[in-house]
């Protein structure tokens, strides 16, 4: 008969996680805030210290207002350019000239687009 297997001690699978989540978030081939701060994290409680705050870069949150102002402008360029996209596809009216302003419509659209994401 087999031994029953013994299973590794909490501490030590705790203490191998930490090890490998630090070491994964220095690998990373692009180094982020957030990933410092996570391997520095990790490699402090491998050391055994406390969490102090001050000790570490901490990495920016981003605010609910800040996300709901770039929701709100991706909204009203999706909206913008539905518009120009609706009079183009109207626009193939076989006169020159309302071909042409259509045309400027939309480009003044793109132009106006690229010009408040800047």
């Amino acid at each position: 008969m087999n031994a029953p297997q013994q299973l590794p001690r909490t501490s030590d699978v705790l203490q191998d996680a930490l090890d490998h989540i630090m070491r994964t978030a220095r690998a990373s081939s692009s180094q982020t805030r957030r990933l410092r701060w996570i391997a520095s994290r990790a490699e402090a409680a491998l050391q055994g210290r406390p969490f102090v705050a001050s000790e570490h870069d901490q990495p920016k949150m981003v605010g609910e207002a800040v996300l709901h102002s770039k929701n709100h402008q991706l909204r009203l360029a999706n909206a913008r350019m539905r518009v120009a996209l609706a009079q183009v596809a109207g626009g193939a009216t076989g006169y020159l000239d309302r071909d042409t302003e259509l045309a400027q419509i939309a480009q003044a659209a793109l132009d106006a687009e690229q010009g408040s994401r800047a």
